[in-house]
């Protein structure tokens, strides 16, 4: 890993906490920023009123819950700008992964949908895929 990451990290914003501009940080609220995302967007699709084609979802756009959702999106891409900066694609986009986790969680904890034996299983998977790819990083981290 260069210096370049680091020093980005090291000179932040005068307004911003150093620690908030860690790109793991950011990896991290992106990550829920995403799946805040998503279940706004859920939520503001399934209460929004039938239109005139429902099936191309239009009406959704009528919701406060569909632009609270978008408006999350946008925010969660700034924050993936950021870390494509100073993090390589492979392992951002290996650790971004953990939406596969939250998202049905997330679900089941707000939404009340069901999560079936067999998604548990793969969500373990997607966690133990993540765990491989952290631990090498973090040993990495500490040797800096």
């Amino acid at each position: 890993m260069t210096d370049a990451p680091r020093a980005a990290v090291e000179s932040p914003s005068k307004s911003l906490p150093r620690w908030f501009l860690n790109p793991y940080v950011q990896l991290g609220i992106g990550a829920i920023l995403v799946t805040t995302s998503e279940l706004l967007m859920k939520k503001g699709a399934t209460t929004s009123a039938a239109g005139a084609v429902p099936w191309l979802g239009i009406s959704a756009l009528g919701s406060y819950w569909t632009w609270l959702g978008i408006v999350t999106y946008v925010l969660s891409f700034f924050s993936w700008i950021h870390v494509l900066r100073l993090i390589p694609l492979g392992l951002a986009y290996a650790l971004i992964n953990v939406v596969h986790v939250l998202i049905p969680i997330g679900c089941w904890a707000f939404l009340h949908e069901a999560i079936s034996t067999r998604r548990w299983l793969g969500i373990l998977l997607v966690v133990a895929g993540l765990v491989m790819v952290v631990r090498p990083v973090a040993t990495a981290e500490e040797k800096l």
